[in-house]
């Protein structure tokens, strides 16, 4: 089931902010480089371990550098089941949609080089794209602004098809576009949508006169000179870390699926180190132009009946504010783990996690890095209660209604606290902060707003620690009955 939290799962929170005590499990010993005595290893230390040793998560690498620097670099657990390998900084994982901000750079390289332009429609270069694909443009697509709603492949029993390698235009078979809808018009509200991405995996090979991983390699990570990075391939074993699922049955590991299945819509395994040195570049203006980076950091624009919302998305970036942090990056999902790479510009503070766990409580890696970010840059926790304020009549008459990306949620008003059903059941309850924003009591760094078109609201955006997670768009104009 879809949830709140855009695939994090709304119990994977809890613990981590407590994680600053010593407990039992010890680090990895790190071969990387040993950083200033500001950086408080210890508390970094802490917080790994507890995701190991009291969280469920099998094995987890971290890498943080700051002003160009790594200066903290750690394995925790292990990279295998059997525990007979340890998780180190260099220990390669599946990194998942993190990918996606690879694809977004070819893109961003032959726009550069002449070779596309951000209005061409994607079926002027791949004609094939089966006719319940939008004509959207490439900038749609690298947004989320397409208006098309993907399937969703079930990687715990994925069809046999999935386990050889796909190539070129096989990878229109996939489940991701086969299922998907067109649910909106171009730029009327922002889906993520896993298959849009696929289709941009087939623009850079029609652009760029190769196949997706050829072009990767040569083009977008040539200038890194990675350790170990992958694409459309696993690593070598001696290197790889396992995908495991965790359940109340102890944990096992997820089905094979051929990495060249997933292409440009995340296909690429990494090192924590290997990370940090990606988002190093990309900073630096090694993989693009420091204009072409403005772009790629810029919020996308949706466009309703009477009025247009900033969603903060820009070219397979997750953009947000955390206490006054401007911070840019990407997580990544999956049955058998999750990734999280952000950097924080302004700051000069870059941090990777990579986890080769999901299931049965195991915290995100996104929820980790928004902890350790945390303690680098001091943030303290909102007092909720002393932001309450109360919501007008005008407000309640906005806000409330019915909203969709795909699965149904709506928004009643019961004082000055929103409460939120999905399809039906109760979701959540959050308190208002002014000018129709919420934060909940409970775990204040989820944050959620809503933006006006016309009399009503239109969008529906919601935030965790700074990370942008989603956004529903308003499908009736009727007040909700949930119950």
């Amino acid at each position: 089931m879809k949830t709140r939290l855009g695939g994090l799962g709304g119990g994977l929170v809890g613990g981590l902010v407590a994680a600053l005590s010593i407990s039992g499990c010890a680090a990895n010993p790190s071969t990387g480089s040993i950083g200033p005595t500001r950086v408080p290893h210890a508390a970094i230390d802490a917080i790994g371990q507890r995701a190991v040793a009291e969280r469920g998560i099998v094995g987890l690498s971290i890498a943080i550098a700051q002003d160009g620097e790594i200066v903290y670099a750690r394995g925790f657990g292990h990279a295998d089941a059997a525990h007979t390998r340890p998780a180190t900084e260099r220990t390669v994982y599946d990194i998942a949609s993190v990918g996606k901000q690879f694809t977004a750079a070819a893109i961003v390289q032959l726009v550069e080089r002449g070779d596309l332009a951000y209005d061409t429609r994607v079926r002027t270069l791949v004609p094939e794209l089966p006719s319940n694909v939008p004509d959207a443009t490439i900038e749609q697509w690298l947004r989320h602004t397409s208006g098309f709603v993907g399937g969703d492949i079930d990687e715990l029993a994925p069809p046999e098809h999935y386990t050889t390698p796909k190539k070129g235009l096989e990878l229109l078979d996939d489940v991701a576009i086969t299922d998907g809808r067109t649910m909106f018009a171009p730029e009327e509200t922002w889906v993520y949508c896993n298959a849009g991405y696929l289709v941009l995996g087939l623009v850079v090979e029609a652009a760029g006169g190769m196949p997706y991983d050829e072009y990767i390699r040569q083009h977008v990570l040539a200038p890194l000179d990675p350790h170990a990075m992958t694409v459309c391939a696993y690593p070598p074993a001696d290197i790889a870390s396992e995908r495991l699922r965790r359940s109340d049955e102890g944990v096992r590991h997820v089905p094979h699926i051929d990495m060249s299945a997933y292409a440009g819509q995340g296909s690429i395994c990494s090192s924590a180190i290997d990370l940090i040195r990606w988002s190093r570049a990309i900073n630096d203006g090694r993989i693009f132009s420091h204009e072409s980076l403005a772009r790629f950091r810029t919020p996308s624009t949706v466009r309703g009946d009477h009025a247009t919302a900033s969603i903060p998305y820009g070219f397979a970036q997750r953009l947000g504010v955390m206490d006054g942090h401007f911070k840019a990056g990407h997580s990544g999902t999956f049955d058998g783990g999750s990734a999280s790479l952000f950097t924080y510009p302004d700051d000069g503070l870059e941090i990777a996690v990579l986890s080769n766990t999901m299931g049965g409580g195991a915290p995100h890696a996104v929820l980790i890095e928004a902890e350790i970010a945390k303690l680098l840059l001091g943030v303290v926790p909102p007092d909720v209660e002393s932001e309450r304020v109360p919501v007008t009549e005008a407000q309640k008459r906005a806000i409330e209604g019915t909203y969709t990306d795909g699965t149904r949620f709506t928004a009643t008003i019961e004082g000055d606290e929103l409460v939120v059903y999905q399809n039906g059941e109760f979701e959540e309850r959050l308190v208002h902060v002014g000018n129709m924003r919420f934060r909940r009591a409970d775990r204040p760094d989820v944050f959620e707003w809503f933006v006006m078109d016309g009399e009503k609201a239109g969008w529906w955006i919601y935030s965790m620690s700074g990370n942008f997670l989603d956004v529903l768009r308003r499908e009736d104009a009727d007040p909700p009955n949930p119950h």
